[in-house]
């Protein structure tokens, strides 16, 4: 069984989109008694708090919440192009200029949601120069540990889910995640600060990819991933707000 705490929301009812596809794909993984890449593709949102059934269908790993297939799990090579590193303080004076602190779709989503009481915050901002790319820094602290001072990869997952979503301009509609496939080299450790970068094409289309990556502060990468993004019909204007309120 898999249950996602409350903790970890996207939309305020549902699962954080990587957190759970980061979820699926570690337990997937020794269901399949793999150790290459997976593709989670979401075919409902993740409830919270409840129990959710995995099973395994040949090289696949289905999740259930009772009759509802949830996701998918299967063997994929990730797929992404690379991502150009972000010096730190580039990185730092992009969250100045992060959206979200604005206006955002799901404010108090579990990565990027700047009322989010217990969640990383991460502000990734626009990127001065050729490319749309964002960056922001992410320094984790013990709850997103494992207990021996490395980071989770679900944690990874997550971080790697948000920033590239907000290279495809959320603010014009929400975008949910469909599918993920990411490829973790090494995982960062508790209070290291690390440094996330997305690229994506924003278009006119209901389905948008974009490309995320995590990096030490030297620019070694940590980990890859590229995600396709759904996009909504909007519910309502997306919450108005302050620079800095919380």
């Amino acid at each position: 069984m898999i249950r996602i705490d409350r903790r970890y929301n996207g939309p305020p009812d549902s699962a954080h989109g990587g957190y759970a596809c980061g979820l699926v794909a570690a337990r997937a993984r020794r269901m399949l008694a793999t150790g290459g890449d997976l593709v989670v593709q979401l075919h409902a949102p993740p409830p919270l708090d409840t129990g959710l059934r995995t099973a395994r269908s040949g090289k696949r790993v289905h999740v259930w919440h009772g009759e509802e297939l949830i996701a998918t799990a299967s063997p994929r090579a990730a797929v992404a192009g690379p991502v150009d590193f972000v010096p730190p303080a580039v990185a730092e004076h992009a969250m100045r200029r992060y959206e979200g602190h604005r206006s955002h779709p799901f404010p108090t989503c579990f990565v990027c949601g700047p009322d989010h009481r217990d969640g990383p915050r991460l502000a990734p901002g626009p990127v001065p120069g050729p490319g749309n790319r964002v960056a922001c820094v992410w320094t984790p602290d013990a709850a997103d540990g494992d207990g021996t001072g490395a980071v989770t990869e679900e944690s990874v997952w997550a971080v790697l889910d948000c920033p590239g979503g907000w290279t495809l301009d959320p603010l014009r509609g929400p975008l949910v995640l469909g599918r993920m496939t990411a490829r973790v080299s090494a995982l960062p450790r508790v209070g290291e600060a690390v440094v996330v970068v997305g690229r994506g094409v924003p278009g006119d289309g209901k389905v948008l990819t974009c490309t995320t990556a995590l990096f030490r502060r030297d620019g070694t990468e940590l980990g890859r991933a590229v995600a396709t993004w759904v996009r909504s019909a909007p519910t309502g204007t997306p919450q108005d707000r302050k620079v800095g309120s919380s």
